[in-house]
């Protein structure tokens, strides 16, 4: 039976703004708590407790707030905010502790994070009005001098996190107040570690507003046990104010980043890898030791001498990632250790310390003859004593990718390899070889294979097939080409599937399968379409089938229907304002009209009011009772007059005006608005006109949500208000 779990995975204990640390095969967990509770885990789910982080009197009568933990050359270094009076630094030997201050105050407000790039430069990032702040690092212990990076909620911003893909940076932060139900997570890219993040399109990547597990954020992020997978550790909000702890897969390409979630139904669990040692994947690797010996201690297992070599029995497809972690112990100047990488013992590659040159170099042995393929410098200060991650990637297509404690340290093509061999070499030196494991993929093709769950809007590039694939996460899809995805279909029921996306020429087309039963037909031409299919609980497989021309592929999502009554008209009149929000019906409805006799009384100078559309995640602001600051807080589009306009504005928790026209409104007078919306698009109609006054169509449209009504710094009588779906 397939193993699964459910949010929130855990609930013994407090697990605010966790911290996730993956380290020699083992994931250790932090929180905020008066002491700092550390716990660890073989898999993401089962968590045991190690106890206190750091001593009672550390941090006398404060919380240390959000602690995050970097492993560097044999030592850990913490960095928390007590109680928000700034940060601190720590070290520790161990990964459980105890940690101990090893700086002063290095001052900026809270929750601070290090990200650590290629080059070896480390940088620190913290929360803030304006947005997420960054400066690069002299040391472990001293930042630099501050930058905006761009990054930002409109207001407090907080819990950033950042990793690096395929030269792309990705943050993911969160906002606005940890006690709202609207606190969530957006993603944002950059070129540069630093400057110029810019909005996911479809942020938040991450939010739930109604019903249970709400009030979802402070994130990070971390390999699964899998080696090719990766997963978003973050909290939600109780009534009690406790957090548990939750997961979901998470997934990049390009510049979006994705996150398959956030899921409140069972999900299969984190996938192990395929082999590994000391044992805890699918297989145990197995040893064939041909020169010299070893002994263990410590989860180390070390070299008897300074001959050693090591390779696994098992042969493996050439296509796979791998994880080492090894020592480079005492020995002389000249000597040598590193992995191999190889067929048999008479052809391999090796990747080879070098303390000499201060690098890694990637070599060649094959029928008598040592080459060197390539050499790469290692950061200054590396210590080959300490223990290091080294992660190897191995594509089909020859390109070997080698990161060294998360950084990309090698990059090489041509690496041709029929099938593969691991193990470790000594010459001249001692080695230390800690947990070793082997998966036969990669990262891009377990994105491609992930189980999508209901309620995820995703983005197409994220499935199997030969089409091309684009920086923002669509697809071109022409005829005869397909793209495959593999759905998790929660309960049976009848779900809504939605596409959006946009035609290239007239004849384009393509077909929706389930399971190869037809779904329906996609055109693009009215830049979003639904479906519905009735379906029985498991996985299940969703083919976009080019049929003809050519069609970028946008977004894919697939909920549950709520049943009821499709048409509704309410028992009215009712008043909304000053600041207020209302929504009727239900979330999953997509196209649909809405009529509304209203009489707006617009008092500010910013006054808007009107009728909602599509509205999903609303709530308030500040604690989750601030309407003012929370009035854009929902998904969902406006049909609003203001003082000299009749406007349609997305809002994603925040405002953007999709169009607009002049029109004068008149004080004390009652108009009739009609707004329809049918796939991307939008019309709207006032009083008995015929004639759109504003037609518009939204490229990155909202799929589904509720109608309401809403007023903005203004007063406004509802005397009708009818649906029709």
């Amino acid at each position: 039976m397939t193993k699964t779990y459910q949010n929130p995975i855990a609930k013994n204990g407090d697990f605010a703004d966790p911290f996730v640390l993956r380290h020699n095969g083992v994931y250790y967990l932090y929180s905020t708590t008066p002491y700092i509770s550390c716990w660890s885990s073989a898999d993401l789910l089962e968590w045991k407790l190690e106890g206190d982080a750091i001593e009672k009197d550390t941090f006398p009568g404060l919380v240390p707030f959000a602690p995050e933990v970097v492993y560097s050359n044999g030592k850990f270094y913490m960095y928390t905010s007590p109680s928000g009076f700034g940060h601190y630094v720590l070290e520790s030997e161990n990964p459980a502790g105890p940690f101990r201050k090893i700086s002063d105050n290095i001052q900026h407000a809270i929750d601070g994070t290090v990200f650590i790039d290629d080059d070896g430069k480390w940088y620190f990032y913290w929360a803030g009005d304006e947005g997420i702040w960054g400066c690069e690092m002299k040391s472990p212990t001293e930042p630099g001098e501050p930058v905006l990076t761009g990054a930002s909620m409109h207001g407090w911003t907080e819990g950033a996190f950042i990793c690096k893909h395929n030269g792309i940076y990705h943050m993911t932060y969160t906002g606005n107040h940890y006690l709202s139900k609207g606190y969530r997570i957006n993603g944002a890219w950059s070129t540069h570690p630093l400057r110029g993040y810019r909005d996911n399109a479809y942020n938040p990547i991450v939010i739930h507003t109604q019903g249970e597990v709400v009030g979802l954020g402070h994130s990070s992020t971390v390999m699964g046990p899998d080696l090719v997978s990766c997963y978003i550790v973050y909290h939600n909000m109780n009534e009690d104010l406790t957090r548990y702890l939750n997961i979901d897969r998470q997934l990049w390409r390009g510049n979006i980043t994705q996150v398959l979630g956030p899921t409140r139904t069972p999900q299969p669990a984190p996938a192990v890898s395929d082999y590994s040692f000391p044992a805890g994947g699918r297989n145990e690797l197995q040893w064939r030791i041909l020169r010299g010996g070893r002994e263990c201690k410590k989860d180390i297992y070390y070299s008897n001498g300074d001959d050693f070599f090591i390779i696994s029995e098992q042969k493996f497809n050439p296509c796979f990632t791998a994880e080492f972690n090894i020592i480079n112990q005492k020995g002389s100047e000249d000597g040598s250790c590193g992995i191999v990488l190889g067929e048999s013992r008479a052809r391999f590659y090796s990747l080879v310390f070098d303390i000499a040159t201060h690098s890694m170099q990637l070599w060649y042995s094959g029928q008598g003859d040592n080459k060197l393929v390539k050499q790469s410098t290692l950061p200054a200060g590396y210590i080959f004593e300490a223990l290091h991650c080294v992660r190897v990637e191995c594509r089909q297509d020859g390109l070997i990718s080698v990161f060294v404690d998360n950084r990309l340290q090698i990059q090489e093509a041509g690496i041709k390899l029929i099938s593969a061999r691991i193990g470790y070499f000594a010459n001249g030196r001692e080695i230390g070889c800690g947990f070793t494991a082997i998966t036969e993929a990669i990262s891009e093709e377990a994105s491609e294979q992930a189980i999508i769950p209901v309620g995820t809007s995703f983005y197409p590039v994220f499935g199997q097939g030969e089409f091309k694939r684009n920086q923002d996460g669509s697809i071109l899809l022409k005829e005869g080409q397909e793209a495959v995805y593999q759905i998790l279909i929660a309960d049976r029921m009848e779900y809504q599937f939605f596409v959006a996306g946009e035609s290239g020429n007239d004849d384009a087309k393509a077909e929706l399968l389930i399971d190869n039963e037809k779904l329906g037909l996609f055109t693009g031409k009215q830049g979003l379409q639904s479906y519905r299919a009735e379906l029985s609980e498991g996985t299940r497989v969703l083919k976009v089938c080019g049929s003809g021309g050519e069609l970028t592929i946008k977004k894919i999502c697939f909920i549950q229907r709520e049943n009821g009554e499709e048409n509704q008209e309410l028992p009215l009149p009712m008043k909304v304002g000053r600041y207020e929000k209302r929504i009727f019906g239900k979330a999953a409805w997509s196209d649909y009209t809405v009529t509304a006799a209203i009489m707006p009384e617009l008092t500010g100078e910013e006054g808007n009011a009107g009728v909602l559309l599509r509205v999903t995640e609303p709530s308030e602001g500040g604690e989750g009772e601030d309407r003012v600051l929370g009035i854009h807080f929902f998904i969902g589009y406006s049909v609003s007059f203001t003082k000299k306009e009749l406007v349609v504005t997305r809002h994603s928790y925040d405002s953007r005006i999709l169009a607009s026209r002049p029109f004068v409104l008149e004080p004390g007078r009652c108009y009739e608005l009609r707004a329809e919306i049918r796939g991307a698009e939008i019309s709207v109609y006032v009083d008995q006109s015929e004639t759109p006054q504003i037609v518009v169509a939204d490229t990155e449209p909202i799929m589904y949500g509720c109608p309401g009504v809403w007023a903005k710094d203004s007063l406004l009588a509802v005397e009708r208000f009818g649906i029709s779906v």
